[in-house]
């Protein structure tokens, strides 16, 4: 049961449009479905550090004001680099990168890094981890619980990439230059807010 429930609420927050989402669509449509891949493998690892950091009670340093402000002012920074580097990126749209393409591992930095500079991020898992706690008194559920629902999480960015990958075919590349300056400027919404935020 406390899987299932798990597994619900990590597949319930593919709610949440956040800067993470654009990253992920953008390198899938650009790159392929192995860089839009290597972005989510980012983001889970980011999400799991904040499983860990909430499971030996490190949560409190993450959420504690004085420490938001610079975990969230270096996300607003990398959120404002990425969203410049889509405004004036240069479009081409091209096939799989090789296995052993350096790119991968860039890729990964970027989710792992947009996910994770993200205080909002900890906010939410930290919802999460208590209402699992709360919720169930064995430690062996809440643990079903909590990997459950990053299992959610990973199914449904791989979903995205999956149909990014369908509609890449229908894509042209001023169309994706459109979209890549969208990207941009969302990404440059999502920079401000942040440092408006944590400020």
């Amino acid at each position: 049961m406390s899987f299932i429930e798990g597994f619900a609420i990590g597949l319930g927050m593919i709610i949440f449009v956040g800067p993470v989402f654009f990253l992920l669509l953008n390198s899938s449509l650009q790159y392929g479905a192995k860089a839009g891949i290597s972005v989510a493998m980012g983001i889970i690892v980011s999400d799991v550090i904040c499983v860990i950091l909430c499971y030996y009670g490190l949560s409190s340093f993450m959420t504690a004001p004085q420490n938001q402000f610079w975990i969230g002012l270096l996300g607003s920074l990398i959120l404002f680099g990425l969203g410049i580097n889509y405004l004036f990126k240069k479009v081409k749209i091209t096939k799989e990168l090789s296995v052993t393409s350096r790119k991968w591992s860039a890729f990964f930095l970027k989710g792992f890094s947009v996910n994770f500079f993200n205080p909002f991020v900890f906010v939410v898992w930290i919802g999460v981890y208590q209402y699992g706690q709360q919720k169930y008194s064995d430690p062996t559920s809440v643990l079903l619980f909590l990997l459950a629902a990053l299992t959610g999480i990973l199914t449904t960015d791989l979903l995205k990439v999956f149909l990014s990958e369908k509609v890449k075919k229908f894509i042209s590349e001023h169309r994706l230059k459109v979209f890549f300056r969208i990207t941009g400027v969302v990404l440059l919404i999502f920079s401000f807010r942040l440092a408006y935020l944590v400020w």
